[in-house]
């Protein structure tokens, strides 16, 4: 396969920079000090709860302080993960389901009702929204990033709807990446060995009176893995090349102004699936096997430009203005079909400090979504050419009952949207803080998921049944073909959540967090078949519709536990566990046949134990044990132990070499079922090695 252009730029801006840093090292009159690398050790258990987060009230507030279950990531967490990708670097959060697919496929969400096409979980990178309105979900494998740039990952375990909106239901995952002013100089990371090679390169200078700029370049393969029990190569190879910038600017300190932007394209392959023998370029097929494999490779390919203005009235008062363009494209090429989505997003705030008693922010939005897509006789959306245009007001208060002691927040989101029109989605959060070492939390929350273009305007030939009794079909014994059609009637999916938490500071060395939640969901996702018609046939097929349905209903409740102990000044433990129970089922008025989408999985039972030591100065080492209970899919997954390892020397001059083993207990094991495109391969056992160097 041809270079694609993104890899030709990418190579471009690498051979450019190279030369940049050539020249500039050959200028240089001194050789550059060591850089240090932060260290997770260097914190104090009490400096870790004073971290400013932003995702839950949308104002930086300290984590010990915040009214909801967060959990940040660091970019030193991230960075002693020896995680190459954002799913591999959740794995770590408590109540956060990640699991492997195929070679670049994930599932991943939390509390509950995860998938591929997982839709109730929203993520953000620096504000911008990840998901596509095509299934409300993320595709994985195109969010590939250089993990140094991250500044750190929050984590809301439940409902984050009432500032962020629609599809922030039972989750929120918010990606921040680092100032360019704290990117500054060269960077130059990569990582190689049996199933994973990656290489990137960062260069950030400062442009004068308080302006920053950094480019970067990354690219990416992920070998082939392997079908379940079996030594056959999957075809789940994959690769991605991106390269971008970004601009930072401080004018006399009352306004910042930041414009990013990336580029990317690649490819993500996958096993071969059965599909019917519909396709206008081949007859159908009346005998056995009735249908064809056919790969699921897919060519995603994109690119987005962002800007944001932040003005500063007083030390009172202040706001943001956000506005981004977002292109997603993806190609499928053996089944002949691809779309392309535009975004359009405009995002207002302002935050102003009342008085003594009242912290209020509010905002609107407006989102414009537009879909083009190629369709074909195995998979097609009508319409083929979509518009949508989405509005939004929010408002939330911080109001201080009593000072240091009790707070409540009031809030809601407001949108309206061309499907299910006016959606408003409030909370109250209440925390209680009787002393400086304990905090005490309680929330209610009304949340919503829109329904999405795929179970509105999907059209999908999924199987072909053969006839009764097998051989030749004819008119009175026909093949039937099983299609899954949209129903523009579908409604949004309703959530009320009931949270509570705890957090504390057990002594100078250890920290608590404890979470529990009870979820009641309403009008949820359901496939409903139509009556057999014999007068229905298509092709030389009967045809079996499916159409989605809300006739689901579900209860999930649970809780995670965390513990941070800072065993020695260069030794800390982390060791957190969660339980998530889900109860489906279908309203009394569903028709027969009707069945529950995504019922099960989510393994009821997790755990996890890192052990993170810093042998001496330049050495450190980490372990990581994680237990996920099984889980019912298709076909079921069995419960699983695994150990990951990873030994990191750092040396002169900010360079840092790593040894990675994944998968360390089993050669191989299976973490998710089949859904649609997707067809599971095993998790192997990996190592490889990684570099950093900073100069």
């Amino acid at each position: 396969m041809p270079l694609s252009k993104a890899a030709c730029l990418f190579k471009l801006c690498l051979t450019l920079t190279v030369i940049s840093l050539t020249h500039l090292s050959l200028a240089a009159n001194q050789e550059p000090e060591p850089a240090k690398l932060p260290d997770l050790t260097d914190l104090s258990v009490e400096a870790l709860l004073e971290l400013d987060v932003t995702s839950v009230t949308k104002t930086p507030t300290g984590l010990k302080d915040v009214p909801a279950a967060i959990y940040v990531l660091t970019s030193d967490d991230i960075h002693r993960s020896g995680a190459t990708t954002i799913p591999e670097a959740l794995r770590v959060v408590p109540g956060m389901h990640v699991a492997r697919i195929d070679g670049n496929k994930w599932a991943v969400s939390t509390r509950g009702f995860n998938s591929q096409y997982a839709n109730k979980l929203l993520v953000l990178m620096d504000g911008r929204i990840l998901y596509t309105p095509m299934f409300s979900g993320v595709w994985w494998d195109q969010e590939d990033v250089m993990m140094e740039d991250i500044e750190r990952i929050e984590v809301i375990r439940g409902p984050g709807a009432s500032l962020w909106g629609a599809n922030a239901v039972n989750g929120v995952i918010n990606i921040i990446t680092k100032k360019v002013k704290n990117t500054q100089g060269a960077l130059i990371s990569g990582a190689g060995g049996s199933m994973r090679k990656s290489g990137g390169l960062r260069y950030g200078v400062g442009l004068g009176n308080q302006a920053y700029l950094k480019v970067y370049g990354r690219h990416s393969e992920y070998d082939q893995t392997h079908l379940p029990g079996t030594d056959t190569q999957a075809g789940d190879d994959s690769r991605l090349s991106k390269i971008g910038f970004r601009v930072d600017k401080d004018f006399s300190g009352t306004d910042k102004l930041t414009l990013q932007g990336d580029a990317f394209s690649g490819s993500s392959g996958g096993a071969g699936q059965q599909f019917p023998t519909v396709s206008a370029k081949l007859a159908p097929v009346l005998s056995p096997p009735y249908s064809r494999w056919l790969p699921t490779d897919s060519e995603p390919s994109g690119h987005y430009l962002m800007g944001r203005w932040e003005h500063g009235y007083s030390n009172d008062s202040s706001t943001v203005l956000r506005m981004y363009w977002n292109r997603n494209e993806r190609k499928f090429t053996a089944i002949d079909s691809s779309y392309q989505i535009d975004t359009l997003d405009f995002d207002f705030q302002h935050n102003v400090h009342l008085d003594e008693e009242h912290n209020l922010v509010w905002g609107a939005g407006a989102r414009l979504n537009y879909n083009d897509t190629q369709n074909s006789l195995d998979l097609s959306w009508l319409p083929n050419q979509r518009q949508d245009q989405i509005y939004s007001l929010f408002a939330q208060d911080e109001i201080t009952l009593v000072p240091a002691r009790w707070k409540l927040t009031l809030g809601s989101k407001f949108e309206h949207n061309p499907v299910t029109q006016f959606e408003w989605q409030p909370t109250a959060r209440l925390s209680w803080t009787p002393v400086k070492q304990h905090a005490f939390w309680a929330s209610v929350s009304r949340s919503v998921r829109t329904p999405n273009w795929a179970e509105q305007d999907l059209n999908y030939n999924k199987q072909v049944i053969p006839p009764a009794g097998g051989g030749v079909a004819g008119p009175a014994n026909p093949v039937t073909l099983i299609s899954f059609v949209g129903n523009k009637a579908m409604q949004s999916e309703k959530m009320l959540a009931y949270d509570w938490g705890w957090r504390a500071q057990l002594g100078p060395r250890l920290s608590a967090d404890v979470a529990l939640y009870y979820y009641d969901y309403h009008n949820i996702l359901s496939g409903t078949p139509s009556a057999l018609d014999a007068s229905r046939i298509v092709s030389g097929y009967l045809l079996q519709t499916y159409a989605f349905t809300n006739y689901g209903s579900a209860d999930v409740y649970g809780g995670e536990a965390s513990v941070d102990w800072r065993v020695t000044d260069t030794w800390k433990l982390r060791a957190t566990y969660s339980q998530t129970e889900q109860r489906f089922r279908l309203s009394k008025l569903a028709p027969a046949g009707t069945g529950k989408l995504f019922d099960g999985g989510f393994p009821a039972h997790q755990a996890m134990l890192w052990s993170m030591h810093q042998l001496t100065p330049q050495i450190n080492v980490d372990l990581w044990w994680r237990y996920v209970d099984g889980f019912k899919e298709n076909p079921p997954v069995q419960a699983f132990h695994e150990l990951d390892a990873r030994l990191a020397r750092r040396f002169r001059h900010g360079l840092e070499l790593a040894l990675v083993g994944r998968n360390l207990l089993e050669t191989q094991h299976v973490e998710f079922g089949s859904y649609l495109f997707s067809i599971p391969t095993a998790a192997q056992r990996e190592v490889y090695a990684t570099l950093s160097w900073n100069f």
